[in-house]
């Protein structure tokens, strides 16, 4: 028996082979390791056991403040646990803890090195503090890995440790020098994984949720409702690859608010993150090259049902679900996206990938097949197509999409979604990477034709052909410099009709990270053009680009600020005008249990001394951690957007305002048992 109460104290740890071979990967990548630790390993019947001495020779400046789940990140001291079942280096499950006990979990995929902290997986985890520094444990359920079954290449395995000091400092338990295709692919195979990792398992999750709603109307009584819904999500997972997931009257009242945007001088919809849970289970195969499947087009979902395999070559997911409605649908257009109102839908989704060997360039080759049928007779759209990954070389990746869409939901002069004739289009991408020790470059063709649409995608944009490049020259430490960035970046968005351009820019910029968790970095953004409709000028915009990024002090482990500051486009007047946009954002300490982040941004758009747009979008987060388990979280949010009218351009005055807040309480005993208030 393991206790879970972050220490080794237990004799089975006495008895575990320990491994101390670490190596520095930031800021001196290869450099032998500055702060020992040793890690542990255990296979149980029903789990994997992992435990980690982290050792410091000044362990009084350990980083330890509780956190919100998935709010450990590199201001604080953690270790992270990364798991691939698979074996093959393409995706791996990921498991933090700080030093305080706090956790966080995501996926991490190696064809686009994305991060990723939504998914949410069943493991307990703890820490323990010591004279010399801390201990961690994690148990990790086989339930909740996502492996092949029968014959299969070694698991895979890495730990990595985070010390934020005058240098922000990250350890790990293999080589992973710059030049490799991923963070994940070159984690060490961990022998002898257990049969038990394939036993099955069921999970029921009944949801009950109560809420009162006061509505009080101007000048009339106010009236209150207080309503109960029930829910149930359920999990089964028949053998080690196969996952099923079914939803019934889900309730996402928990979820976080989304975050405010500044949104009313921007020609293009703008993407949110996935938060809800049935959305989550194996969200990286839902990733391909282009957001060809983006979940959040699902507004309100009534019921839904998925099956998720993860084989040792052979990947994939599929699931329906019916869509309740009530956002809006996205109709992409070469100079702006408009909208229309969106009703209720059947929505069927399948995503396949196959990985080949090494022997075969590491190629990927996936395929999607995506439906939205609109009830009451208002017609559908289709889109399908295959994809590719290929590590073409140790510094070479290349990766390209073809998608093929039939649209018969069409709007009509009212902007309401009818069955008319069907409109087909076709969208054909590639992107070529390339990444050594001391360059990083990129060549990107995206080719989106006129009658392409996806609507359970997020396509903003079609009728274009768009070449982007970007060019990256990288020194590491340089003198007092971690890592010092000089780049140029390039775009050219053209009209597919007529070839007229629709936008382009030629950036050149610096990048610099130093001490304390700091970067900066300038741009001059001064050849940038806009053009917002078919018959407008186009527009030159001359600005600079500013951020900043640093973590001072424990009490505030984070500042940062992101600035544009010269001549701006106002694309609702069609003019170029001085102005600026800025973002503060912070993660305060004030007290040990207290997490607060407020955040502010703001764009305002001038003509002489008159103030043509000002809009604001500002929110503060506050979190009282009881223990590592229970917390209360407070959100307030505030939005403003006020315009002056310009009769001769014809731009109407606009004021808007707007306000939400929310309380939560969370007990989070573990990813599968959550009770929130």
């Amino acid at each position: 028996h393991i206790a879970l109460d972050g220490t080794l104290d237990a004799p089975a740890w006495q008895r575990a082979p320990v491994f101390t071979d670490f190596v520095e990967r930031e800021p001196r990548n290869g450099a032998p390791p500055r702060y020992p630790t040793r890690v542990r390993v255990l296979t149980g019947a029903h789990a994997l056991y992992v435990g980690v001495e982290a050792l410091d020779p000044q362990p009084a400046l350990i980083r330890a403040p509780l956190v919100r789940h998935d709010g450990v990140v590199r201001t604080q001291d953690f270790v992270a646990l990364y798991l691939d079942p698979i074996g093959r280096g393409k995706v791996a499950q990921w498991f933090r803890v700080n030093a305080a006990g706090s956790t966080a979990d995501g996926v991490h995929t190696g064809d686009d090195d994305n991060e990723d902290f939504s998914p949410d997986f069943d493991f307990d985890a703890a820490a323990a503090r010591t004279p010399q520094g801390y201990t961690a444990v994690f148990r990790i359920p086989y339930a909740t890995l996502r492996a092949a079954s029968g014959e299969r290449a070694p698991w895979r395995i890495m730990v990595v440790r985070r010390i934020p000091r005058d240098n922000n400092v990250l350890e790990a338990s293999v080589p992973l020098p710059p030049e490799l295709p991923s963070f994940i692919a070159n984690m060490q195979p961990l022998r002898g994984a257990p049969a038990e990792a394939n036993a099955p398992f069921l999970q029921l999750r009944p949801t009950l949720t109560l809420r009162r709603t006061l509505d009080q109307p101007p000048g009339a009584p106010s009236t209150a409702s207080t309503p109960a819904s029930a829910g149930l999500d359920v999990k089964w997972r028949p053998r080690a690859d196969w996952v099923i997931d079914a939803t019934l009257k889900p309730d996402f009242s928990q979820v976080a608010l989304d975050v405010p945007q500044l949104s009313r001088n921007t020609r293009f919809a703008l993407s949110l993150t996935e938060k809800r849970p049935f959305f989550l289970e194996s969200s990286d195969l839902l990733r391909s090259p282009t957001d060809a499947l983006y979940t959040r087009s699902i507004t309100l979902p009534d019921w839904g049902v998925r099956a998720s395999l993860r084989g040792e070559q052979l990947a994939g997911t599929v699931f329906a679900l019916r869509d309740k409605g009530g956002g809006l649908v996205l109709l992409p257009g070469p100079y702006a996206t408009g909208f229309a109102d969106q009703p209720a839908a059947q929505v069927a989704v399948a995503r396949l990938r196959w990985d080949g060997s090494a022997r075969d360039g590491a190629l990927t080759l996936g395929g999607l097949a995506s439906l939205r049928r609109y009830e009451a007779g208002a017609g559908d759209n289709r889109v399908a197509g295959p994809d590719f990954t290929w590590q073409a070389s140790e510094h070479l990746k290349l990766r390209g999409q073809w998608l093929l869409s039939q649209t018969s939901a069409q709007p009509d002069a009212n902007g309401v979604l009818a069955a008319g004739p069907v409109v087909a289009g076709a969208r054909r991408y590639i992107n070529a990477f390339w990444r050594s020790e001391h360059v990083e470059a990129a060549l990107t063709y995206d080719d989106i034709g006129a009658g392409f649409r996806d609507d359970n995608g997020f396509v903003v944009q079609n009728g274009v052909r768009t070449l982007d490049a970007n060019y990256n020259r990288i020194w590491r430490n340089l003198g007092p410099l971690n890592e010092l960035w000089v780049y140029l970046w390039g775009e050219a968005v053209r009209d597919r009709a007529g070839g007229q351009l629709v936008s382009s820019y030629l950036t050149p910029g610096v990048y610099a990270a130093y001490t304390r968790g700091s970067e900066a970095t300038v741009e001059y953004r001064g050849a940038s053009h806009v053009r917002v409709a078919p018959d407008a000028a186009l527009l030159a915009e001359r600005y600079w680009h500013f951020e900043y990024l640093t973590t001072p002090a424990p009490w505030a482990p984070q500042l940062s600020m992101k600035l544009d500051v010269g001549r701006l486009a106002d694309v609702v007047a069609g003019a170029v005008r001085p102005g600026r946009r800025i973002t503060l954002g912070a993660k305060l300490r004030p007290l040990p249990r207290l997490e607060v982040e407020p955040s502010f941004s703001q764009a305002q758009l001038a003509q002489g001394t008159q103030r043509n747009y000002n809009e604001v979008a500002a929110q503060l987060l506050a979190v009282w951690h009881f223990d590592a388990q229970r917390s209360l979280r407070l959100i307030a949010q505030r939005a403003t957007v006020d315009r002056r009218a310009e009769p001769p351009l014809m731009v109407d005055a606009l004021q808007l305002g707007s306000r939400a807040s929310s309380l939560t309480y969370a007990w989070r005993r573990s990813a599968g048992t959550v009770l929130y208030a």
